[in-house]
Formats: C-alpha cells, structure tokens, sequence
C-alpha cells in the first residue's frame, strides 16, 4: 500500500494534504494564520497575495487613494497599472492619473513629465486642454522668489500659451489667460527690481533696457503692480543721464550680464 504522503504523478494526494493540514491546526492550536502563511489561500475564498490585481481592481484601489489623498500609494498603484496592462482600456486612465497623483503630492517636476507624455501619446483625447493646463501649472507653481532665475515662470507661460492657441475655445483657455497674466506680473517684478538695482548702481543703460522691456512686453502687467509712475520716473532719468554724458555701458552689460 502507497503511503498517504508519497507523490503519485508528482503531486501529493488530496488526502495528505488534508491530513498535513490537520496536523498543523492541532500543533498550533489558535495559530491558525501559520497555515495560511504556508499555504495562502489555497483551500480557501479570496485572493493570495501572489495572485495580481486585474486592471480594474487597481483603478478602483488608485481612486480610492486619490480621494484618501494618500498620493504615494495611488502612484505606485497607477503606475502598476501603466506597467502590467499597457493594453487594457484603464491603462489610459492610469497615464493621466499618475499625473495627478503627482501634481497633487506637489511632485511637479514628475507630474509635468506624466502630463507631457499623455499629452504626446494622446494629442486627440478630450481631455488634453486639462493637460495642457497643468502643465502650466506645474511650471507655474515651481516657481520660488522674484530675485530668482524666472525659468519656470517663462516655461508656464509656454505651455499656457500653447493651450490658448490650441484650444482657444476650451473652459481651460480661459483659465490658462487668467495664469497668463499672473505670470506676465511675475517677469515684470523680476525685470522691475533689477532694472532698479541698475538705476541705483549708476548704470542707467542696463536700467533703461530692462525698464523698456517690461513697458513694451507687459504694459498691463506694470500698471497692475503700480510699477508705472516709477518706472517712467527711472526711464526719464536715465535718458537724461546717458544725454549728459552719464556712465557708459560696463563690461558686464556688454556681455549680456
């Protein structure tokens, strides 16, 4: 007669194994969570952990983060998703997600990459203008100090821009003008207090083309900030300098500094 344990074709007899399994139940008593750690739930209802999410069951667990706001979940869940069902019909779902997941965990930088790259593999779907948008806004709010490089706030005026002249009819267009603006205010700020700074130093050339600049480029934006009044004072000042003779240029301004 066979023993109950030996393999026959290489699997183990039903019966030993339930016998196995009733063995370890009496050994551990209570402890029945051992058994399921060595054999999951394969005498039972319910998923293991082994087995993988299918496409919708990670949609539905990455929304669940979202609106938990437990945003370093959700993108590791979406980003599952992209990664093990590239073809489902979720997996463009989970391209626009991570971006949000991103942009809301204030991981600008990624989330711009996320939305660029929807924006590249989708450049049809309905939901672009929004793309577009937080683009601008990912750019918009990297932004850090006036007296700083304004390299964000140049590349949010891009990307809004590109969404205004794309869509110029979307409910995003409107929004992208009024951040528009908001930038544009940003720029004059910057080239205000450096063409200040000029002024204050003496070289009124270098105040003069900053202060021309924001006047030509951003009239609006100068009259908002109440720059106007003192930026025509500095600019008549400096034309009046530069007649009499006043500083020349410096090497600094010379060479683009």
């Amino acid at each position: 007669m066979r023993s109950l344990s030996k393999p026959i074709g290489g699997c183990i007899r039903p019966i030993a194994v339930l016998f196995l399994l009733i063995l370890i139940h009496g050994i551990c008593g209570c402890d029945s969570y051992l058994v399921k750690f060595y054999f999951g739930d394969t005498f039972g209802k319910g998923s293991s952990s082994t087995v993988e999410k299918s496409a919708e069951q990670l949609v539905i667990e990455g929304t669940q983060q979202m609106q938990k706001k437990d945003y370093e979940g959700a993108i590791k869940t979406f980003q599952q998703l992209k990664e093990r069902y590239p073809y489902s019909k979720y997996a463009i779902l989970a391209e626009l997600k991570l971006g949000d997941a991103h942009f809301y965990n204030k991981d600008y930088a990624d989330a711009s990459i996320a939305y660029e790259e929807f924006a590249r593999l989708h450049p049809r779907n309905e939901v672009v203008p929004y793309v577009l948008y937080q683009i601008g806004m990912c750019h918009f709010l990297s932004f850090t100090a006036v007296d700083r490089d304004q390299e964000e706030t140049r590349l949010a005026m891009e990307a809004f821009q590109r969404l205004i002249q794309a869509f110029p009819q979307s409910e995003y267009a409107l929004k992208a003008g009024k951040q528009l603006f908001e930038c544009q205010k940003r720029i004059v700020a910057h080239e205000y207090a450096v063409g200040r700074l000029y002024y204050i130093m003496g070289e009124f050339y270098a105040a003069r083309e900053r202060l021309e600049l924001i006047n030509r480029k951003y009239p609006q934006a100068v009259g908002a900030l109440g720059y106007q009044e003192q930026v025509d004072k500095m600019l008549a000042a400096s034309e009046h300098r530069l007649n009499e003779g006043g500083k020349k240029p410096s090497i600094w301004t010379r060479i683009g500094f």
